[in-house]
């Protein structure tokens, strides 16, 4: 179903060239209006080139990556245009995931709003791409303020 009330989203998925990233670009780009491309993680410069280059929306990543979800945190304020960059983390072992948001003002890009949220149909998590939380607020495992 093709959702013509939200935006048009880039979707980057940083794995590990695994089945699962796979997996979940096929679930992410099947009737849906999200543009999905994804990489390997090498090193942090050839990530961070990836990211300048591309300028996606939201940033996937599969939690058992050789790139440690907190590296990726800590690389992205490095990036001159990230605001309002949303990063979401999957497990492979569960159904939950990790959903942080960068600030859109400049000064406060390292500080970030991190939600935990239960995911069990693909579109709970293409409405989280999205930046649409109603549905999944109920089921909210943890809502914390900036860090």
């Amino acid at each position: 179903m093709l959702r013509s009330n939200f935006p048009f989203q880039r979707v980057f998925i940083v794995g590990a060239g695994s089945m699962f990233e796979e997996g979940i670009s096929c679930l992410l780009t099947f009737d849906s209006d999200l543009q999905v491309s994804g990489s390997g993680y090498n090193d942090d410069a050839s990530f961070l080139s990836d990211i300048t280059q591309l300028q996606p929306d939201v940033i996937l990543l599969n939690e058992s990556t050789p790139l440690n979800p907190a590296r990726l945190l800590e690389l992205l304020p490095s990036i001159p245009k990230n605001a309002g960059r949303r990063v979401i983390i999957v497990r492979l072992n569960n159904n939950i995931i990790d959903v942080y948001d960068f600030p859109y003002r400049a000064l406060l890009r390292k500080l970030h709003k991190r939600w935990q949220f239960i995911i069990t149909k693909r579109e709970d998590l293409i409405d989280i791409i999205h930046g649409d939380f109603t549905k999944q607020m109920d089921l909210q495992i943890s809502n914390q303020s900036p860090i």
